[in-house]
């Protein structure tokens, strides 16, 4: 009995660490979104700041794989909060992670600034930065080598207690969508990702990014015609319904690419 037992936990243990150890080649989203101080429209200080950070961080480890400013134009039910938002693609989970305090203490580490900070803005600072939160990349289509000029950001809710229905609908329904959109020219480039940091606290758990070339592409998308994907696959748009909801979007607009390694 005594050795069932050790057996069962070792497994459980075994397992808990399988599922909370980050794959090697998987690859994290960090999004800053950053207020400028009252009267300030100059964006140079965030721009120098984080290409600055960015340099340093590949010195050090070369996690940072591609960063970029967007402007937030549109489709923003917190446009008082904030204006711009740096978005940051880096791998190596656990040396960023270790610059985070924990959730509660609301303290985080800015890569923008390089330093631990919080949501007070310092008096010498020309911005602050709001919210940071961090995200697992679970899918990924298309290419940003060339760099997209509009950015569609949605947040999500998966319904509680389906997380990894959704998850499968998304990677295994929906993906296959968005890599044909890609073919035809709907879209550029397609994210969906995990929220991880800062967690519960949120009132999202996903999110998806989709990238468009220009104007004109994200002008197109009323322009699709779902049917054909509807009738190979009917249930991808049923469960959508009833596995998700869309906390709300926004569409963000390129500013300028600080990072674009490989």
């Amino acid at each position: 009995m005594k050795t069932l037992i050790y057996s069962l936990l070792s497994v459980l243990i075994f397992s808990a660490v399988a599922f909370i150890a980050p794959a090697q080649n998987t690859k994290y989203l960090l999004l800053e979104y950053i207020k400028l101080k009252p009267g300030i429209t100059d964006t140079t200080p965030v721009i120098e700041n984080t290409r600055k950070r960015i340099q340093l961080q590949k010195q050090k480890d070369a996690s940072v794989l591609w960063s970029s400013l967007w402007e937030v134009v549109g489709y923003n039910p917190n446009k008082n909060d904030y204006q711009y938002i740096v978005a940051t693609v880096f791998k190596n989970f656990s040396d960023w992670l270790s610059e985070y305090k924990n959730s509660d203490s609301k303290v985080f580490y800015s890569i923008t600034k390089g330093r631990l900070d919080s949501v007070t803005t310092k008096k010498y600072d020309s911005f602050e930065i709001v919210y940071t939160p961090i995200f697992e990349i679970l899918e990924e289509a298309g290419s940003i080598n060339k760099q997209p000029k509009y950015l569609l950001n949605k947040y999500i809710k998966a319904t509680s207690g389906k997380q990894v229905a959704y998850e499968s609908l998304e990677m295994d329904d929906w993906f296959p969508i968005h890599k044909d959109l890609i073919k035809k020219g709907y879209e550029t480039a397609f994210n969906f990702n995990r929220l991880i940091y800062p967690g519960v606290s949120s009132p999202y758990n996903y999110s998806t990014l989709l990238f468009f070339s220009d104007e004109a592409m994200f002008d197109k998308q009323n322009d699709i015609d779902y049917t054909p994907y509807m009738q190979a696959n009917q249930s991808a748009f049923i469960n959508t319904s009833t596995l998700r909801t869309e906390v709300h979007s926004e569409l963000l607009r390129l500013v300028t690419v600080l990072e674009n390694g490989k």
